[in-house]
């Protein structure tokens, strides 16, 4: 019999928080009430308080002296930040899995373009999103962890809640088509340049979608 490892409802709580920061279900700058979280899980209040301090360390979620702890807003600055971050680290990534003696088992990507193919294909927007954001996580998973997908794994939620804010997934997904044909065709060069560039742009797309969101909400 086989016994599973004991997981703290903290834990539990905590995941169950930060996907609904993600998928947008808690909005940047909404209150996150101990009470009202508590009641909607159906647990006590005290994991609640203690997921809450861990998506604040997270990055997830702040805590203001007056207000309480509420969803983290990124400012333009922060999200260029991110996104850079973490497309310096794909490029170190990208370089590896093109340039590997033996050839990389590239499934996982073309399982995720599909996903997004069909998504676009049937006009369901978070679901292109969704697989968006999943061909970095199998980015990750075909070049075999190491050093930079430790830590890109780390990145992997704030990631997935950055690209909820594209306004049009079909040009990332054309982007990441480029960058599956350079992997595919072991063209380290093209595949590198291609990842640079899909970088760059998405620096250029987060900061436009968040000055929308601005200008929306004032």
């Amino acid at each position: 019999m086989v016994t599973e490892p004991f997981r703290p409802l903290r834990d539990d709580v905590r995941a169950a928080i930060r996907e609904r920061i993600v998928r947008g279900d808690y909005a940047p700058g909404t209150r996150l009430v101990e009470r009202a979280i508590a009641g909607d899980l159906g647990v006590s209040r005290v994991p609640v308080r203690e997921a809450l301090h861990s998506l604040v360390r997270e990055g997830f979620a702040v805590d203001r002296a007056t207000r309480g702890i509420e969803v983290r807003q990124y400012d333009a600055a922060q999200i260029a930040e991110l996104t850079e971050v973490a497309g310096a680290l794909e490029v170190v990534l990208v370089r590896q899995i093109a340039s590997a003696e033996r050839p990389t088992d590239l499934e996982p990507i073309r399982a995720v373009l599909g996903e997004a193919s069909e998504a676009l294909d049937d006009g369901d927007h978070d679901a292109a999103v969704a697989a968006n954001a999943r061909f970095h996580e199998a980015l990750v998973e075909v070049g075999h962890g190491g050093i930079v997908g430790e830590i890109l794994d780390g990145l992997t939620e704030r990631r997935r809640w950055l690209l909820r804010q594209h306004t049009d997934p079909a040009i990332v997904h054309r982007e990441h088509v480029d960058l599956y044909d350079a992997l595919a065709a072991a063209d380290s060069e093209r595949a590198v340049a291609i990842i640079e560039a899909h970088a760059r742009d998405s620096v250029v797309r987060a900061v436009s979608a968040m000055e929308h969101v601005a200008e929306v909400g004032s």
